[in-house]
C-alpha cells in the first residue's frame, strides 16, 4: 500500500527530526519524500459562484504554490459534491503543466455525478482539488475517504500566507441588488450588544446604510460586488461625535445572502479614545 504524504512543510519538519536521531536508534521512521504543494485560483473574469446554472463558466488555475520547489510529475483535478469524501471524481487528469487554466460549466461539475446543471440545488457546493503525484510515483490525495480528516494537507499548508489548497463553486441565490434597499434589522449582539432598526438606499453599487449605531444622522457604506457576493466597508467616518466618543471609524467586508436579502457583515469599530475591535453582524429584513 502505496504511503499518503503530507504537504512540504510537514516533510520538512520530518526531514528536521530525522536529523536529530540515528536511523538505526529508530527504524520505524520512514524515508521522506518532497511533495509540492498545490496551488488553486479562481480567476476573478469567470464566475465564481453558480448564480444561474444554465450559463455559468467558470475559470480556474492549477499551480504549485513554492515556484522554485520542485515540480509535480502530474496532478489530477479532482471534484466532491457537498463535502462527500466517498464520491471523488476526476474533472482533468494529468496536468503536468504549470500554471494550468481551466474552464469549467455547470454541467461539466454536474455530469460528474450524473446529474444535469438543472439537477443543481440552491446550497449546492462543488469542492475543487488536485491530486499531487510526485516524481518518485507517490500520490498525495486533495481529499481522503479512508479517515475522518476530509483533505490529507496538514493544518499548516492551510495556515501559509495565500495558500488555497482547494476552490469551491457554491449555487446560491441569484442577487437582486433592489431586494437589499428599504427597512432592515441589524442583529449585533457583539458590538452595540442588542438589535435595532435600520433603512438602506442604493446609488449604483454603493449601498448606504442609515441609523447606525442608533443615530439618525450615522450612516455606513457599502460597495456591492454582484459577481462574488459581498461588500466592501472602505475605512469611513461614520459619526463625529456621540456617546461620549469622538470620530466614529469603521472598516471591514460582508456575505450578501440573496434568498433571504441580509448581509452579514464583520467591522471594526474605533474611535480617539481607542478600539472596540472586531464583531460581526447580521442586516436581516
Amino acid at each position: 500500500m502505496k504511503r499518503i504524504l503530507s504537504l512540504t512543510i510537514l516533510v520538512f519538519a520530518g526531514m528536521l527530526l530525522f536529523n536529530a536521531c540515528k536511523k538505526d536508534e529508530n527504524p520505524r521512521i520512514p524515508a521522506l519524500e518532497r511533495v509540492p504543494l498545490p496551488y488553486l485560483t479562481k480567476d476573478t473574469s469567470a464566475d465564481v459562484l453558480i448564480q444561474d446554472p444554465a450559463t455559468f463558466k467558470g475559470k480556474f488555475n492549477v499551480d504549485v504554490f513554492f515556484k522554485s520547489d520542485a515540480k509535480p510529475k502530474k496532478m489530477d483535478v479532482v471534484v466532491i459534491l457537498n463535502g462527500d469524501v466517498t464520491n471523488i471524481k476526476t474533472l482533468k487528469a494529468d496536468v503536468t503543466a504549470f500554471p494550468t487554466a481551466i474552464d469549467v460549466t455547470a454541467n461539466d461539475l454536474a455530469g460528474l455525478f450524473g446529474k444535469t446543471a438543472a439537477d443543481i440545488q440552491t446550497g449546492d457546493a462543488f469542492t475543487v482539488g488536485a491530486d499531487v503525484t510526485t516524481n518518485d510515483g507517490f500520490v498525495v490525495p486533495a481529499f481522503r475517504n479512508d479517515s475522518a480528516e476530509a483533505e490529507s494537507y496538514g493544518g499548516d499548508a492551510q495556515n501559509y500566507d495565500g495558500a488555497s489548497l482547494t476552490i469551491q463553486y457554491k449555487k446560491v441565490c441569484p442577487l437582486d441588488v433592489n431586494g437589499l434597499v428599504g427597512s432592515f434589522t441589524m442583529d449585533d449582539p457583539q458590538f452595540w450588544g442588542g438589535a435595532y432598526p435600520v433603512t438602506t438606499t442604493l446609488s449604483g453599487n454603493e449601498l448606504t446604510l442609515h441609523n447606525w449605531i442608533e443615530v439618525p444622522t450615522a450612516t455606513l457604506k457599502m460597495t456591492i460586488d454582484e459577481k462574488t457576493q459581498t461588500v466592501t466597508v472602505a475605512k469611513q467616518l461614520t459619526l463625529a461625535d456621540g456617546y461620549g466618543y469622538h470620530n466614529w471609524t469603521t472598516v471591514g467586508s460582508g456575505d450578501i445572502d440573496a434568498c433571504s436579502n441580509s448581509i452579514t457583515l464583520k467591522l471594526t469599530n474605533t474611535v480617539d479614545e481607542g478600539s472596540f475591535g472586531t464583531a460581526t453582524m447580521t442586516m436581516h429584513k
